[in-house]
């Protein structure tokens, strides 16, 4: 028999009240300290240590005439600038493809003729706000996993799309692809919010299952990741946000 099979039904009540308590206590500190986590990832970084630096890289590159080291490092501070953003989580739909361009802008240097991008957006959501970087770990991804390995030039293509409340993200390469298990197997983890080691192992595992969880955790499991490949085609990787028009 149960300690609490011959207790008064007030006792019982006020059990199972402090058990209910005990599990949303314990869901919201899971988020705080998600968020403290996060926090100290920002500070880790000294932001004016990290500018001072590339500046004096670039001051010195000018010095000796080198234009493609001037421009690395602009858009490298570019990159920094923005991914930082003062520990700020939610960003403006512009910052994050600026922060996307310096990003390409770089790797393009790294790859020379490897790939070509496009991004296909209306200026009108440019100032909706978004969680940062929701967008930039899709590119990565596209860049770093779906053109790897292919002869002839690739393309990454962002596609930025929305409905009355609703934003779409999508990053297309036309690479490797994925077969269809796989992919399967993917889209089930990001649906079920599953963050399991097992997907790490695939293609964009850790920064895709990142994105899709941090989405999910601040908007609710209506959003997140999805992807539609094939193998030999291409992937695509879109993302799901509310719309979040700016304020004032």
């Amino acid at each position: 028999m149960g300690a609490t099979d011959t207790a008064p039904d007030g006792f019982k009540r006020a059990f199972a009240g402090g058990l209910r308590y005990g599990r949303t206590e314990n869901g919201a500190e899971k988020k705080k300290k998600r968020k403290a986590e996060l926090q100290i990832l920002h500070e880790q970084i000294k932001p004016h240590f990290l500018y001072n630096t590339l500046d004096t890289i670039q001051w010195m590159a000018k010095k000796y005439q080198a234009q493609d080291i001037v421009d690395i490092v602009l858009a490298l501070s570019n990159f920094f600038r923005i991914s930082l953003s003062q520990g700020k989580e939610y960003i403006t739909l512009e910052q994050e493809v600026e922060m996307v361009k310096s990003y390409l802008d770089i790797q393009k240097f790294r790859y020379e003729e490897l790939f070509d991008y496009q991004i296909d957006m209306e200026a009108c959501i440019l100032k909706c706000r978004v969680l940062k970087l929701s967008l930039q770990p899709l590119v990565e991804n596209a860049v770093s996993h779906g053109l790897e390995g292919k002869i002839e030039q690739g393309t990454v293509r962002i596609i930025v799309e929305n409905s009355a409340q609703t934003l779409f993200l999508r990053v297309r390469d036309n690479g490797i692809g994925m077969p269809e298990d796989q992919v399967n197997r993917l889209n089930t983890q990001f649906a079920s919010g599953d963050t399991a080691a097992a997907s790490t192992q695939q293609r964009g595992g850790i920064a895709l299952r990142n994105v899709n969880s941090r989405i999910r955790l601040m908007f609710g499991e209506n959003y997140g990741l999805h992807i539609f490949s094939a193998a030999g085609v291409g992937t695509e990787c879109c993302v799901t946000l509310p719309l979040l028009l700016q304020e004032g």
